[in-house]
C-alpha cells in the first residue's frame, strides 16, 4: 500500500500549529514556549532550547548536537504504530476521510506467507544484542524475537503491516562453518527491507547492509532506517520495492567498510539515482587490542558510541553524479602533454603532434594510394617506441600482412635483389635479419587471426582482451568494409553505432584507434574530401581526425604550370596526404607530400626517414646509402635553380 504524500501534506495543512501541540504532547515536552516555538531537545541533555518548529514545513528541528527532525508522523511511530497506523491516526485527527482498505490483509496471490515465531523469552537474544550496544528497547520496537533454540528473529513486514518474510540469525558469534542467516521454510521470500513499514517517506531514508546495522543507527536516534534482506550482492530489493523508494526526496546509503560494501554502494547508486543518494562513509577503528577496525555501522557503535553513529549518518557525503564533472575540477588540455602514437613522418607528424590516446582516426584514399603501408609504417613507428600494436586486417592474410612489416622494418639497407625460381626478380630479406625482427617485437604485436568471425561484437572483444592482458595501445581495423555490421536499410544506423562504440572503446582504455574506410568513386587527382567517404555522414562527423591519401597522377606533373604555387610544389611527391579534419586543432584541409620506397614500402620525406634504423637494427655501416631516385632527383633541381640563379645574376 503506497499512501498519499499530497493528502498527507493536506492533513499536516488542516492541522496547522495544533501538529507542533500535538508532538509536544506526544513527547511529554514540559517547557515548551508557544510563542516563540521551541523547547529543549527531548533527545539529549541540553540547558538552552534548540528544538524548533518549522511552520512551513510541520515538523521540529534539532539545532542542536543530534540534529533530528520530527514530524508528527515520527512522533506516532516513536510511540510505537507503524507508518499506515500513524497516517490513520494523523487523518483522523485532521477528520480527513482517507481509505486504508484493510490493513494487516494478505495481496499476494499463491504466495506462501511465513507464519509468526511464538515468543516468550528472548533472554538471549537480548543478552546477545547487548553485548553489541544495542538495548531492549530498540529490539522491541523492531518486533525483534527469538525462537525455541534461542536464535534471532527478524520478521520482515511490508507497507501494509504485513509478515511477510521472516529470517533467522544466531544470537551467538558464528563459529567457522555455521550458517550466518536463513530464512523460514515453507515460506516465500519477498525482498522486503527489514523495517520498512516503520518508514515515513517524507524524511531521509538510510538503507544499511544488515540488520544490526539498522538496529545501531536506531539505537543512535536515526529511527528512519532499513537493511536489505538477503546480502550485499543481492540487489533484487531495488525492483520489488521501486515504486516505495521513488517516493524518497533523500536516501543514505551505508555499506560495509569492504570490498563487497563498497560494491553494493557503487551498484545503488545509480540505480537510486544519484541526484538524492548519499553515502556514510565507514572510517577504520581499531576494535581493542584484536588487531581488526571497524567495517559496520553496529562496529561503530560498539567502539565509539552512539553519538559517532548519529554523526557518520548526518554527515553522509553527497553521491556524485558519474556522468558529469565539475568543470573547475578539470585540467584544461595541453596537447603537448597527452600521450599518443607518432606516425614517424615529420610532416604528418609536424601537423598532427601525435594520434592522440583516446580518440579515433579515419584514414581514406584511392586505391593503391597506400593506405595499408602507411598504416603499417605507424604501427612498425609505434612497436618501436614500445607502444603495443593489433591490427584486423579483412582484405590481407596475416602472413601477407607479416610482409609488409618485415619491409618497412628492414629498410633499404637490409633490402636485396634475387630471382626467384621461376626467373623473376624480387627483393629479399635475409633469414637472420628477419629472425632479429621477431626477436625483438615478440609479445607486442598483435593481429587479428584470419580464421574468426568479423562481427564489430568479435573484434571489440579481441581488441579489449589485447589492451588488458598485452598492453596495446596502438589499434588499426583495415578496413571498415570487412567488418560485419548490419545490411539493408539498418546499414547506415548501424555504421553510425560502429563509430559510436569504437570511440567508446579508445576513450575507455585511453588507446588510439585507426580505421581504414574507403571512399566514394572519385576522379585521378582529386584530393579526398570531407564528403568523399563511403557511407554515413557520421563517420567523419564523429571521429576525431580524418587523413586522406591520392597518388599524384603523371597527367598533374605535365600540366604543372596550371596549378597554385602551394599544388605546384606538392607535386614532387608520390602522394598526398590531406588532413581532411582535426577536430583536436580545428583545422580542416591540410596538405603535405610524402616520397614512397616500394622496395622497402616506407614513406619518406627526406634521407633519415629513409635510412630510418628501427632498434632491432644493432648492425654498423660505414657506407653512406645512396640517395633514392627521389632526393636525387630534388638535389639535382635544387643545384639546376641554383646555378641558373648565378648565371642570370653574371648575365
Amino acid at each position: 500500500m503506497q499512501i498519499d504524500r499530497e493528502a498527507i501534506l493536506q492533513a499536516k495543512e488542516k492541522l496547522g500549529d495544533r501538529n507542533a501541540q500535538i508532538i509536544v504532547e506526544e513527547l511529554g515536552i514540559t517547557d515548551f514556549d508557544e510563542k516563540n516555538m521551541k523547547c529543549c531537545c527531548p533527545f539529549h541533555q541540553e540547558d538552552h532550547a534548540s528544538f524548533i518548529y518549522n511552520k512551513k514545513a510541520f515538523n521540529f528541528r534539532c539545532f542542536g548536537s543530534c540534529g533530528r527532525s520530527y514530524d508528527i508522523l515520527d512522533v506516532f511511530m516513536y510511540k510505537g504504530a507503524t507508518y499506515a497506523e500513524a497516517c490513520k491516526k494523523l487523518f483522523e485527527l485532521a477528520e480527513m476521510p482517507y481509505s486504508f482498505g484493510e490493513l494487516g490483509v494478505k495481496t499476494k496471490r499463491h504466495y506462501r506467507y511465513p507464519h509468526e515465531v511464538p515468543c516468550t523469552d528472548k533472554s538471549k537474544v537480548y543478552a546477545y544484542f547487548e553485548q553489541r550496544k544495542i538495548s531492549r528497547e530498540t529490539l522491541d520496537a523492531l518486533d525483534v524475537r527469538q525462537d525455541s533454540e534461542g536464535n534471532a528473529v527478524f520478521n520482515y513486514y511490508d507497507t501494509n503491516d504485513v509478515l511477510t518474510m521472516v529470517k533467522y540469525k544466531p544470537s551467538h558469534k558464528v563459529q567457522h562453518g555455521q550458517a550466518k542467516c536463513w530464512c523460514q521454510q515453507n515460506s516465500d521470500t519477498a525482498p522486503l527491507l527489514f523495517n520498512m513499514n516503520r518508514i515515513n517517506v517524507n524524511s531521509p531514508l538510510l538503507i544499511c547492509e544488515g540488520e544490526p546495522d539498522c538496529l545501531s543507527a536506531i539505537e543512535a536516534g536515526f529511527k528512519n532506517a532499513v537493511s536489505v534482506p538477503l546480502g550485499s550482492s543481492n540487489l533484487h530489493w531495488i525492483d520489488e520495492n521501486l515504486e516505495w523508494l521513488d517516493q524518497f526526496e533523500s536516501i543514505i546509503i551505508c555499506a560495509d567498510n569492504d570490498d563487497a560494501g563498497v560494491k553494493m554502494q557503487k551498484e545503488c547508486v545509480p540505480r537510486l539515482g544519484s541526484w538524492r543518494t548519499k553515502v556514510v562513509d565507514i572510517p577504520a577503528v581499531p576494535i581493542g587490542n584484536t588487531g581488526r577496525v571497524t567495517k559496520d555501522l553496529n562496529e561503530i557503535l560498539y567502539v565509539c558510541g552512539k553519538d559517532k553513529v548519529l554523526e557518520l549518518i548526518l554527515d553522509a557525503k553527497d553521491s556524485p553524479v558519474p556522468s558529469v564533472a565539475d568543470l573547475s575540477d578539470v585540467e584544461p588540455t595541453e596537447y603537448e602533454d597527452v600521450d599518443g602514437v607518432t606516425t614517424g613522418l615529420k610532416a604528418i607528424d609536424d601537423e598532427l603532434m601525435r594520434l592522440f590516446f583516446g580518440t579515433l582516426t579515419i584514414v581514406s584514399g584511392q586505391p593503391g594510394s597506400g593506405k595499408s603501408s602507411l598504416l603499417t609504417q605507424l604501427a612498425c613507428n609505434s612497436l618501436d617506441n614500445d607502444i603495443g600494436t593489433w591490427l584486423f586486417s579483412g582484405e590481407l592474410p596475416n602472413g601477407v600482412e607479416k610482409s609488409w612489416f618485415n619491409y618497412i622494418f628492414a629498410g633499404p639497407r637490409n633490402i636485396t635483389d634475387a630471382i626467384s625460381r621461376r626467373g623473376n626478380p624480387y627483393k629479399k630479406i635475409s633469414t637472420t635479419t628477419l629472425a632479429e625482427i621477431n626477436k625483438t617485437y615478440k609479445g607486442r604485436w598483435h593481429i587479428y587471426r584470419d580464421d574468426y568471425d568479423n562481427t564489430l561484437d568479435k573484434l571489440i572483444a579481441s581488441m579489449t582482451d589485447t589492451v588488458r592482458k598485452y598492453g596495446a595501445r596502438c589499434l588499426i581495423l583495415d578496413n571498415f568494409m570487412c567488418i560485419d555490421t548490419e545490411t539493408s536499410e539498418e546499414e547506415l544506423r548501424s555504421q553510425t553505432d560502429t563509430i559510436k562504440k569504437l570511440i567508446e572503446f579508445a576513450k575507455k582504455y585511453q588507446v588510439a584507434v585507426i580505421l581504414v574506410c574507403h571512399p566514394r568513386k572519385m576522379d585521378a587527382g582529386t584530393n579526398v574530401g570531407i564528403y568523399d567517404i563511403a557511407g554515413t555522414s557520421n563517420i567523419v562527423n564523429l571521429a576525431h581526425r580524418t587523413i586522406g591519401l591520392r597518388r599524384v597522377t603523371d597527367a598533374e606533373r605535365e600540366n604543372a604550370a596550371k596549378y597554385s604555387e602551394k599544388r605546384r610544389q606538392l607535386l614532387k611527391y608520390d602522394v598526398i596526404v590531406t588532413i581532411v579534419k582535426d577536430r583536436m586543432f580545428g583545422r580542416q584541409n591540410i596538405d603535405v607530400g610524402l616520397y614512397y620506397d616500394p622496395a622497402s614500402r616506407r614513406f619518406f620525406s627526406d634521407m633519415d626517414e629513409y635510412d630510418r634504423r628501427f632498434s632491432w637494427d644493432k648492425k654498423e655501416y660505414k657506407e653512406p646509402l645512396p640517395l633514392p631516385p627521389q632526393l636525387l632527383a630534388e638535389e639535382r633541381a635544387s643545384e639546376d635553380e641554383a646555378f641558373g640563379a648565378v648565371n642570370d645574376r653574371e648575365g
